[in-house]
């Protein structure tokens, strides 16, 4: 007897939003913030002055988000997420974790991917839609055992911070930012954000061409803005 389950219309699996990864165990738990700095230079400063430890340099990131034709995910607080840098990609789905918190805290599942364009075109073969797109430069550091991402954004430089929640507490605090002033949202929402009030253009959150230069290119040749 085959052992192989077949499918039927009456599938549980079919149309849920977890069911891109219904049997794969989460790698992880992510505990994280977004701190806003008024510029790059200020927050580098700061992390030099608190003693972090340099992780990589400086890198260009394009990121574009996937969904549902009816928003299923964005609806569940949910990110399937395909990310370029350089010649490298990543595939990252995050579900939120329902406890109350001061910082974020998401399941997230992650993998490598060989050919970003080929597994674009995969997520689009199985029903899901490109809805987003944004960009930013990346540049890492150590702090206090917390992983530190300072964020170059077309709204403003954000340091996240990834770690124990005691350890992210310790490492806002060596770079002078209180917790009231923790953001939790995501870049999608804080473009929607300063969109709103005319901080910002709607869409995508792009990066001006003179910015990126041939990284842009080389980090997503099939395509321009997502709209």
């Amino acid at each position: 007897r085959s052992r192989l389950r077949r499918q039927s219309s009456k599938d549980p699996e079919k149309g849920n939003p977890n069911a891109i990864m219904p049997r794969m165990r989460p790698s992880r738990t992510e505990t994280e913030v977004k701190l806003p700095f008024d510029s790059y230079d200020q927050a580098i400063e700061r992390l030099r002055q608190s003693g972090a430890e340099p992780v990589h340099e400086r890198q260009f990131e394009d990121n574009v988000v996937y969904d549902r034709p009816d928003r299923a995910l964005k609806a569940g607080d949910r990110l399937l997420r395909l990310r370029r840098t350089g010649a490298h990609a990543l595939l990252t789905y995050k579900v939120p974790v329902p406890e109350g918190s001061r910082h974020k805290i998401r399941e997230e599942f992650e993998t490598p991917v060989g050919d970003a364009g080929t597994m674009g075109a995969i997520l689009e073969q199985l029903g899901f839609q490109r809805v987003y797109r944004y960009q930013k430069y990346r540049t890492g550091f150590r702090l206090e055992g917390v992983e530190v991402s300072v964020d170059e954004t077309p709204i403003g430089c954000y340091v996240e911070l990834e770690g124990p929640p005691e350890a992210i507490d310790r490492a806002a605090g060596l770079l002078g930012i209180s917790r009231d002033r923790y953001i939790t949202s995501t870049y999608r929402d804080l473009q929607e954000q300063a969109a709103a009030t005319g901080d910002a253009p709607a869409g995508d959150m792009l990066l001006a061409d003179s910015e990126t230069g041939n990284a842009r290119l080389s980090a997503d040749p099939e395509a321009g803005p997502e709209r």
